[in-house]
């Protein structure tokens, strides 16, 4: 019998064969972006759950709101994001969502410091490369029981 899943969560190719302990779960926001299919491609590893947002209420929504499991990592082209909604991610870290942000694209180290964004991938986006940074460089980190006092 299959697991449930969220209704904004999507396998790519066939069901994942890694134990779930050891997958990492992704929000994608890549609103309009030509970058997508590159996305999906580097995305698409048996390790790896993706879930697509189509909006930063989404974003929000996915992160902060819905019930765990949440995604850990969000992977979003800052080249593709309107001012007004750079604002509105911040909401993210005002309610506690502590995941990694991947950036693509070119942002400021303003931007990069408010957000505490851990890597920006810039163009020429090779491939691969997203792929490493998810699967090879300890995004898959189990969680501990805090200790009641």
């Amino acid at each position: 019998m299959a697991t449930p899943v969220h209704p904004r969560v999507h396998h790519r190719g066939a069901e994942p064969s890694a134990p779930a302990g050891d997958q990492v779960r992704v929000l994608v926001y890549a609103p309009a972006s030509t970058r997508s299919a590159w996305i999906e491609h580097e995305l698409s590893h048996t390790a790896v759950i993706v879930q697509i947002a189509f909006s930063i209420e989404h974003v929000v929504s996915a992160l902060v709101e819905d019930p765990p499991p949440r995604p850990q990592i969000l992977v979003a082209d800052f080249d593709e994001i309107e001012a007004g909604e750079l604002m509105h991610l911040h909401v993210l870290r005002e309610q506690g969502w502590f995941g990694r942000i991947i950036a693509l694209g070119s942002l400021p180290p303003s931007l990069r410091s408010s957000l505490a964004i851990e890597r920006v991938l810039g163009a020429p986006f090779v491939r691969d490369a997203l792929r490493e940074v998810i699967t090879l460089t300890g995004f898959v980190a189990p969680t501990t029981r805090l200790p009641i006092l």
